[in-house]
This record gives C-alpha cells, sequence and structure tokens, in this order.
C-alpha cells in the first residue's frame, strides 16, 4: 500500500466504484397500491354494468368508491394546497356509499 492511501475494504485499489455505498437508491412510491388499483377497476367494471342494467343503486355503490378514491389523487396533484377538494371528495364518497346502502331499502 502506498503511503497516505486510506485503509480498509471500500478504498481497496481494485475497486473501481466511485460512489458512496451509504446511500440506499430512492425507490418510486406508487400512488395507489396494487390492491387499490385492482379494486378500482373491479368498481370501474361494476359501474358499466349498472349502467348498462340500470341499477342505479350499484352504480351510486362503485361510483362512491371512484369518488372516494380521487381524494388520493388531488391530494397528490397540488400537495397541501388542495386539501378542500380532497376532503370534500372523500366526504362525498362516504356519503354516496350511505346513500346507495339507503336506496337499497328503501
Amino acid at each position: 500500500m502506498a503511503p497516505g492511501q486510506p485503509k480498509g475494504l471500500i478504498d481497496m485499489p481494485g475497486m473501481r466504484y466511485r460512489g458512496s455505498f451509504d446511500v440506499e437508491p430512492k425507490k418510486k412510491t406508487s400512488t395507489f397500491t396494487n390492491g387499490e388499483k385492482a379494486g378500482m377497476a373491479l368498481a370501474l367494471a361494476l359501474l358499466l354494468f349498472g349502467i348498462a342494467d340500470r341499477d342505479v343503486p350499484l352504480c351510486f355503490f362503485t361510483g362512491s368508491f371512484l369518488v372516494y378514491e380521487l381524494h388520493v389523487v388531488a391530494k397528490k396533484s397540488r400537495g397541501d394546497q388542495d386539501w378542500f377538494l380532497s376532503k370534500m371528495l372523500k366526504s362525498m364518497g362516504i356519503a354516496m356509499f350511505f346513500g346507495s346502502i339507503a336506496m337499497v331499502f328503501i
């Protein structure tokens, strides 16, 4: 070893990598999980079936889930600025869900 050269496994002269070994690569975080994506696809298919069958409670039920999931998109697109729209979409989705349950029993 030459004088002044640091000792250790990471600084071996045979290694060509010059970056830091301590930094972990950034992982991309998805907006929706795989389960949420599958649920939205199923809800969209059921919504189209409800429209074709003219089943209003089913349309409201599946539409409420899709509206509820839109609050994530609104929050992600505008950051903390658009919290009102995000909370409005969330509460509208919950209200539509309870409305669809009420339509079934009326």
